[in-house]
């Protein structure tokens, strides 16, 4: 009897060819989604079409929006020659006088904190026929959030390795954009001017009070001190009267002083009182320096027309494109989306009928 176990015939089973093509059509096959796009190809272009044409309604009637640009930096010597001959007047001689370029910073500083505050921006948009024209009809509440709206676009940029300063001011249109700004610029300045001037006038008077009565006091004691040389000399006459001195006595006299003025005698003691009281007074160097800075302060008129406190780099001009709605781009985009979106429902809708059939085979 052998030990050998017998062999065992191996019958292989049939290959159930319905299971075998959707396990691999369970692979993503490429060339069958190419396959699909493009029977649908009409469907996705419908698609396509029609998001464009949406866009397009959107691009082309959107509310457009310009923005004006300008450059602005600290204002030249000639536009500010009135404001610093003033400051000087009112600083005076000093070791070290401020220098115009100081004067021009700080008027560039003053004038980039007034113009870039909320409030002295949203006065002068709430004030223009700009924003009066766009809130006709409104609500308080909706012209509130309009004047927000306009006022959060403005801007004020500052380089960051120079001192400019890039100005942003948006509208409607390009006329009004540039319009707003540069109407905006003139009333900035024309307020940091009055308020500067308005102080360089009160100082410039306050200084003339302060020269004038130093220039007083000066005169004061050149007053004081003839009457007090009047009434040594008539101390002296006195004295030579009652000495019987007519003549000069001065001989070997080594030094003259009030003690013993009276040897000059009572003809020249009477000579030198009545010239004494008749004379001008005596006045100091200093008394003709005050003097001199009393007469420019007086003279002085405080105010141009034509001051600056900014200069322009680049002054404002219309702009040449919108920054909304970019058209082009909303049309490729509208396009794009269409494409994706029908695409997208061609693949879902295959995808749904797949399972569908899968589903369908394995029962």
């Amino acid at each position: 009897m052998s030990n050998k176990e017998p062999s065992q015939t191996v019958v292989s089973q049939p290959i159930n060819y319905s299971e075998y093509q959707l396990r691999n059509r369970d692979e993503i096959d490429l060339f069958e989604l190419i396959s699909q796009l493009w029977k649908k190809k009409l469907w996705i272009l419908g698609c396509m079409f029609a998001t464009t044409l949406i866009a397009g309604i959107y691009a082309f009637t959107a509310k457009e929006q310009w923005t004006a640009t300008a450059v602005i930096n600290a204002p030249t010597f000639n536009t500010m020659a009135n404001y610093y001959q003033g400051f000087r007047l009112v600083e005076g001689d000093v070791d070290k006088p401020t220098t115009s370029e100081e004067v021009s910073t700080k008027l560039f500083q003053q004038f980039v904190s007034l113009a870039s505050s909320y409030n002295e921006v949203s006065q002068f948009v709430q004030n223009s026929d700009y924003f009066k024209t766009l809130s006709e009809g409104m609500t308080a509440q909706e012209q509130s959030r309009l004047l927000e709206e306009i006022v959060d676009n403005i801007k004020f940029i500052k380089d960051k390795e120079n001192p400019f300063y890039t100005v942003n001011f948006p509208a409607r249109t390009a006329e009004q954009s540039k319009k707003l700004l540069t109407d905006y610029m003139v009333m900035v300045n024309k307020n940091v001017s009055n308020v500067q001037y308005s102080q360089l006038a009160a100082q410039i008077e306050g200084k003339k009070q302060s020269v004038g009565n130093q220039m007083l006091s000066l005169k004061k004691i050149a007053e004081e001190q003839r009457q007090e040389e009047i009434e040594n000399v008539k101390m002296a006459l006195a004295i030579a009267e009652k000495a019987n001195i007519q003549k000069p006595e001065t001989a070997g006299l080594a030094k003259l002083d009030n003690s013993n003025m009276f040897l000059l005698g009572k003809d020249a003691l009477m000579a030198m009182s009545d010239s004494i009281a008749k004379q001008p007074l005596v006045l100091s160097d200093k008394y003709y320096e005050l003097q001199g800075q009393y007469m420019a302060l007086t003279g002085f008129k405080a105010g141009d027309e034509n001051a600056q406190a900014f200069s322009y780099l680049k002054s404002p001009a219309e702009p040449v494109t919108k920054d909304k709605p970019k058209r082009a781009l909303i049309l490729v985009l509208g396009a794009l989306l269409g494409g994706i979106l029908g695409a997208g429902i061609v693949l879902v809708k295959n995808a749904i009928a797949y399972t569908k059939q899968s589903k369908f085979v394995s029962n």
